[in-house]
């Protein structure tokens, strides 16, 4: 893959990071003012795998940009279970 086309794709997979990571905080707050969190929870762990699953595929394909890649979609996937973690931890 070239220069330029590594660095853009990168800075696309950051900005829709983000992006995922705002929806996913909203979804927490509404989780909060919820009788019962446990659709929220349910989408997400589903999040949260499915983030894994990718995570997993990109750091085994090692090649450059895909390993950084990989690291930063399981970080993303790790922060959507701790979301649905907190949620759960709510009732106790």
């Amino acid at each position: 893959m070239s220069q330029p086309m590594t660095i853009l794709m990168l800075i696309v997979l950051v900005v829709a990071m983000i992006g995922h990571y705002l929806s996913q905080k909203a979804l927490l707050a509404k989780g909060w003012r919820e009788m019962d969190p446990g659709p929220i929870i349910k989408r997400l762990l589903i999040n949260g795998t499915v983030l894994f699953i990718i995570a997993l595929v990109a750091l085994t394909s090692a090649e450059f940009p895909y390993g950084l890649v990989g690291i930063l979609l399981f970080i993303e996937g790790a922060v959507c279970v701790a979301f649905a973690k907190k949620l759960r931890n709510k009732g106790r």
